[in-house]
């Protein structure tokens, strides 16, 4: 089934995909969920999440170009150039409420497309910002670049067998990891919404306490989560895991 068709949506332009459980159309919650991914993947990955946590938000997965139905636009360049993106794509969603989501460099988007709404006269109101898999922005300014060597430890297991698919992914996943390294904090206000930090039991790549600093992004309530059996990418059951803790987080 073509959700972009079916949402009402130009499949050549989706950049916000509504995926819910099995309807003709979004549900119409008063929160949209909106689900920004790690570096190289596209909306497909939250498909399943609708069924999940559509009885509390409507989930939305975000395509970023160069990928899926954009993969014939230019990849991203800057960080603002895709925050500029997402946030007129929300004013545009109408929704009264926002609740975001980003996993690894997907995280840095949500804190940053976050801020940009709270600066906005005719955007939703946020009601959530939920992250995983990744490091407090301000420490993950000072951490340094990732040589394309190191970036097929965020390529999912069954595709690091793929050198076909590789050499389509590692392009767009280098893009989208630039965008982390040129990141430079700034110390602006924090936010004043609920946050919730998400962590995989068996992250191999960041410890709790790594991620501990989190906490500051935010004047509102901080809860961290840790989902048992749960590697950096959550992968197998870990992902459903990952939707309903953050239905959880939402309801």
């Amino acid at each position: 089934m073509d959700v972009s068709n079916r949402a009402g949506i130009s499949k050549q332009s989706s950049k916000l995909v509504p995926w819910g459980a099995g309807k003709t159309t979004p549900t119409r919650n008063s929160t949209a969920l909106v689900c920004i991914p790690w570096a190289g993947a596209g909306a497909t990955p939250f498909r399943p999440w609708g069924p999940v946590i559509d009885d509390v938000a409507d989930v939305y997965g975000v395509r970023l170009a160069g990928r899926e139905s954009r993969q014939t636009e230019p990849l991203p360049a800057s960080l603002d150039e895709v925050v500029d993106e997402l946030v007129a794509e929300l004013v545009a969603l109408d929704v009264p409420r926002v609740a975001l989501f980003g996993q690894c460099s997907g995280a840095l988007l949500a804190y940053r497309t976050a801020q940009r709404l709270r600066l906005s006269d005719d955007g939703p109101g946020l009601a959530h910002l939920l992250v995983a898999s990744q490091l407090p922005p301000r420490v993950l300014a000072d951490d340094g670049d990732e040589s394309e060597d190191d970036l097929t430890r965020y390529v999912p297991e069954h595709l690091r067998e793929e050198p076909e698919l590789l050499e389509v992914l590692l392009p767009i996943l280098a893009a989208d990891m630039k965008l982390v390294s040129d990141y430079v904090h700034t110390p602006d206000a924090p936010l004043d919404v609920p946050l919730t930090v998400l962590h995989g039991a068996c992250d191999d790549l960041l410890t709790r306490s790594e991620i501990d600093g989190w906490r500051h992004e935010t004047t509102g309530r901080s809860t961290f989560h840790e989902i048992a059996g749960a590697g950096h990418l959550f992968g197998g059951a870990s992902w459903l895991e990952l939707a309903g803790a953050i239905r959880t987080a939402l309801a």
